[in-house]
């Protein structure tokens, strides 16, 4: 997956805003604590939103890119 690939989202879980979604992968959203921890999320924006939305990385499994040939 590569940052600008439009996504779908399967089925996630009941009541996800992302269940059977389209979305533009945005690429990693890295957080880095104080502590030194770091923090790898996902950033998507469902098509027709405004705002980006981040997901962590037990998402990805439901994401399926739709043209791997652009």
């Amino acid at each position: 997956m590569k940052v600008g690939d439009l996504v779908k989202f399967g089925y996630v879980y009941s009541g996800c805003s992302l269940n059977n979604k389209q979305a533009v992968y945005m690429g990693e959203d890295i957080i880095h604590r104080d502590d030194g921890f770091v923090i790898i999320n996902h950033k998507v924006l469902e098509i027709g939103a405004s705002k980006p939305t981040i997901i962590d990385v037990g998402l990805l499994k439901y994401m399926e890119v739709l043209d791997e040939n652009r």
